[in-house]
């Protein structure tokens, strides 16, 4: 390597890199950054749904401005097509991404906003490990994949019966 060459440690990518493609960073023995990454997916879904949400309970109005048509007759349309498998099976994926993001979300806030389980700040010593890598934080982040796995199967449950 030559002088003024910066070497990239092997799993850090830098933050823009990292945040434009979460993906690029290995998760592998890495649950933190598998929660991360699910977080991030998540959150964009769920405004994702809600933008569409916003459009599909207010096409009574739009569709009168727009299509000419009886706004409820459109609604009915909308619910007939929204009946179908497809929709269903988004709905399931919807909720699996609400209900991972809100108990990863309360995680989160209990760790990093009011310090529950990363313990008292002591003198860094090599090998540094960080503070989410000790066994309270990964019991916790363990905690919620079990919790986001058992509601995802209870809300299929619901949802294809």
């Amino acid at each position: 390597m030559s002088e003024g060459e910066v070497a990239e440690k092997k799993n850090s990518l830098g933050f823009w890199r990292s945040s434009i493609n979460p993906w690029a960073v290995r998760t592998k023995d890495n649950p933190e950054r598998l929660a991360f990454v699910f977080h991030r997916i998540s959150g964009f879904l769920i405004i994702a749904f809600l933008l569409a949400h916003i459009l599909e309970t207010d096409s009574p109005v739009w569709s009168q401005l727009i299509y000419h048509v009886n706004g409820w007759t459109f609604w009915n349309h909308l619910m007939a097509i929204e009946a179908g498998l497809a929709f269903r099976v988004g709905e399931f994926i919807i909720a699996g991404a609400v209900l991972f993001h809100a108990p990863n979300g309360i995680r989160l806030l209990l760790s990093e906003f009011f310090g529950v389980g990363i313990g008292r700040p002591g003198d860094p010593k090599p090998p540094y490990v960080p503070g989410t890598f000790t066994a309270s934080q990964r019991t916790w982040l363990y905690a919620v994949f079990v919790v986001w796995i058992a509601l995802w199967i209870f809300a299929g449950i619901i949802i294809f019966t």
